[in-house]
């Protein structure tokens, strides 16, 4: 199971076009320290339709119209991505991400890409305040169709999103992760 990843952690994608953390990445160790054992009593595995706990959402949070700010920016993200906009992409990420997006897209070099949103919710997972900045987690789940004639793909993600807290700059995507059931929140 992938080692969680701070909030601040750029991603990479892998051959099938899914985002994954990169071995070690951020500020994680690339070996972890051996644990004291630990014993802990099994639990079923959740329900796949079964709401997900969060960890922080304040109540004053307006988590329906974050969501929908987080639903536009997923889309955007497909959007630049596929034209390969770096300046976009650039207005919209970290350094860190970005650094991995621009990648990704030198490597693709003139290969056409395009990925239809066909479908995508989200969910506000938590909601931290870091001094200087705000963190929040959404999970993104639904589909998409990355070549024409192509079948759907399931999207299941946890995006976590920063701003400063002094307004200098809008949401920007700092880490993206695979939903495998838990996912690190801040």
């Amino acid at each position: 199971q992938a080692q969680p990843q701070p909030a601040g952690a750029s991603f990479r994608t892998g051959p099938s076009g899914q985002v994954a953390w990169p071995a070690g990445g951020g500020a994680a160790p690339a070996t972890p320290e051996p644990a004291a054992p630990v014993e802990v009593a099994p639990t079923p595995e959740p329900a796949a339709a079964a709401p997900v706990a969060r960890a922080f959402v304040p109540a004053a949070f307006d988590s329906e119209g974050f969501g929908r700010t987080a639903k536009m920016i997923f889309i955007r993200l497909q959007a630049a991505n596929d034209t390969g906009d770096l300046d976009d992409l650039r207005a919209f990420t970290t350094p860190e991400m970005f650094a991995e997006l621009s990648m990704d897209i030198r490597e693709r070099g003139s290969e056409p890409q395009h990925t239809e949103v066909l479908a995508v919710e989200s969910e506000v997972l938590d909601v931290a305040d870091e001094g200087s900045r705000q963190v929040v987690s959404v999970r993104f789940r639904g589909q998409v169709r990355e070549q024409a004639d192509a079948t759907p793909v399931a999207v299941d993600e946890v995006w976590h999103l920063v701003k400063p807290t002094d307004g200098s700059r809008s949401w920007a995507i700092a880490g993206i992760e695979q939903w495998q059931g838990t996912a690190a929140t801040h």
